[in-house]
C-alpha cells in the first residue's frame, strides 16, 4: 500500500486548478528534458488520440458476437457490448504481427511483461514444476525469480558468460541437479547487446531428453529489432514462446504480447487468460497498441536500422572515455560500466538527461536506450552533440553551456516520426 508522507492542503475549490498548475509546470520543464532511457519510448500522436477518446473508456471483454446482430455479442452467457470496429483494427493488427513475427497466434490481453510471465507460467506449467530463467546479475529481470517462487514452482537461475551467451556448462550442472525435467527455460535478458544463441540450449535440452522443456523468450527490449528484422527472431532459433511488452523498442503503449506457432500452446493460454487472469484488457490502450502494431509494420524496419545506426554512433563517440569501458553492441542499448555509474545517472537525470545504471556481473554500468530519440528523429549533428554534453557530465566537465545546448536539441525533437504522424499535413 501506498503512504504519503506529504501533507497538502488544498482546499476543494482549488483543487482543480492546483491540479492543472502542478502538471503544467512538470510538463514545461520535460519540453527541455531527453529520455535515453533503455526501458520507455514514445507513442505517436496517432495513436495517443485514439487511445483517449471518451468512447472507448468502456469494457472489452473477449466475447463472440451473436450471429445476425452488429452490436451484441456474448460473454460467459452474458450480453456485452460489441465493437465491430475495434475487432477490424484488431484483424490488421493481427495480420500485421503474424507477417513481422512469422508465427500465426497472437495474444494481446496482457497488460505488461511481468503480466506475461505471469500468465505463460500459470497456462504451461504446473505447482512444484522447475522453471530456469536469467539471474538478476545476468541481466535477468528482477521479477522473475521471486514470481516464479510465488506461483508455486521452484526457480533456478542460469548465468551467461562474459560474451552474453549462456553458459551451457552451468545450465548442464542446473539441469543435473533439478533430478526432473524442466517445464521451461524463461530468457528475460534486460541488458541485450547481442543475440543470445538458443540452439546449442536446444540441442543440450534434446540431448538431456528434456524435448518437452519449454524455452520462452521474452523479448521486451528487443521485439521492435525483431519486427524490424535487425535483430533474430527467437522463434526460428527454438524458443517456443516470444513474449514482451511493448513499449521499448517497439514503439507502442504499455502493454505486452504473446505469439507463438504452436496451436496447443496459444490454446492454453488463451483458456488461462480468460478463465483466471483477465477480464476487460483496457481498451484505451489496446487500440494504441493495434495502431503502433499497423506503424510498425509500415516504418518498423527503416526503424529498427536506424536505431541501430545511431547506437553506433554514440558507441564511436564515447568509446575512450577514461574510467570507462563500452560494451560492443548490435542492438539499439548500450552498457557504459564504470565506479562512477550510480553518481552519473545522477548527474545525467539532474542535468535533463534521463537515464538508468544498473549491474552486470557485480559491476555497475549506465544502459543506454536510443529508441526514443531515434523515434523523434535526432540527427547525427545533434547526436554528435548529445556525445559531447554526456562526455562532460562523465568526465565531470559538464556546465551551464550544457544544459543550454541540452535544450536546443530538445527543441529540434518536437515530433514523431516512423509513425501515421507524418502523414498528416
Amino acid at each position: 500500500m501506498n503512504h504519503s508522507t506529504h501533507a497538502l492542503s488544498v482546499s476543494t475549490p482549488l483543487a482543480h486548478s492546483f491540479i492543472i498548475e502542478q502538471f503544467q509546470q512538470a510538463c514545461a520543464r520535460r519540453t527541455s528534458t531527453l529520455s535515453l532511457t533503455a526501458n520507455e519510448n514514445i507513442l505517436s500522436e496517432t495513436a495517443r488520440t485514439l487511445g483517449q477518446n471518451r468512447h472507448y473508456e468502456r469494457y472489452l471483454f473477449n466475447a463472440q458476437a451473436i450471429d445476425g446482430q452488429c452490436y451484441a455479442a456474448e460473454f460467459n452467457g452474458m450480453q456485452v457490448e460489441h465493437f465491430p470496429e475495434v475487432e477490424t483494427l484488431k484483424a490488421l493488427a493481427t495480420q500485421a504481427v503474424q507477417a513481422m513475427f512469422n508465427a500465426p497466434f497472437v495474444e494481446y490481453r496482457v497488460l505488461s511483461g511481468v503480466h506475461c510471465t505471469l500468465s505463460v507460467l500459470a497456462a504451461l506449467t504446473e505447482p512444484g514444476d522447475c522453471v530456469l530463467s536469467l539471474a538478476p546479475e545476468s541481466g535477468g529481470h528482477f521479477a522473475t525469480g521471486p514470481l516464479v517462487q510465488k506461483m508455486g514452482r521452484h526457480s533456478v537461475f542460469l548465468k551467461l558468460t562474459a560474451d552474453g551467451q549462456i553458459d551451457l556448462g552451468d545450465v548442464d550442472r542446473q539441469l543435473q541437479a533439478c533430478g526432473v525435467q524442466p517445464a521451461a527455460v524463461l530468457l528475460d535478458h534486460g541488458l541485450t547487446t547481442r543475440a543470445i544463441a538458443l540452439k546449442p540450449l536446444r540441442a543440450l535440452l534434446n540431448r538431456r531428453g528434456f524435448e518437452r522443456t519449454l524455452i520462452i523468450y521474452d523479448a521486451s527490449h528487443t521485439l521492435g529489432l525483431i519486427a524490424g528484422k535487425v535483430f533474430p527472431n527467437p522463434l526460428d532459433e527454438g524458443a517456443d514462446i516470444l513474449q514482451g511488452n511493448t513499449h521499448k523498442s517497439l514503439a507502442g503503449p504499455h502493454r505486452a504480447l504473446i505469439v507463438c506457432r504452436r496451436a496447443d500452446l496459444a490454446q492454453r493460454i488463451e483458456q488461462t487468460l480468460s478463465g483466471a487472469l483477465v477480464s476487460s484488457p483496457n481498451l484505451p490502450g489496446l487500440l494504441q497498441l493495434f495502431v503502433s502494431l499497423l506503424e510498425t509494420q509500415r516504418y518498423g524496419q527503416a526503424y529498427a536500422q536506424r536505431m541501430c545506426a545511431n547506437t553506433r554512433q554514440l558507441h564511436d563517440a564515447l568509446a575512450d572515455l577514461p574510467g570507462w569501458t563500452l560494451h560492443p553492441s548490435d542492438t539499439h542499448l548500450l552498457l557504459l560500466e564504470g565506479e562512477r555509474a550510480r553518481q552519473a545517472a545522477q548527474q545525467l537525470n539532474e542535468l535533463g538527461i534521463r537515464i538508468n545504471n544498473k549491474q552486470i556481473n557485480g559491476r555497475d554500468c549506465l544502459r543506454f536506450g536510443l529508441q526514443e530519440i531515434t523515434r523523434l528523429g535526432i540527427s547525427s549533428e545533434d547526436l554528435d552533440a548529445l556525445a559531447h554534453i554526456i562526455r562532460n557530465v562523465l568526465s565531470g566537465g559538464a556546465n551551464g553551456v550544457d544544459r543550454i545546448r541540452l535544450a536546443h536539441i530538445c527543441q529540434r525533437l518536437n515530433r514523431v516520426h516512423y509513425s501515421f504522424d507524418q502523414e498528416v499535413d
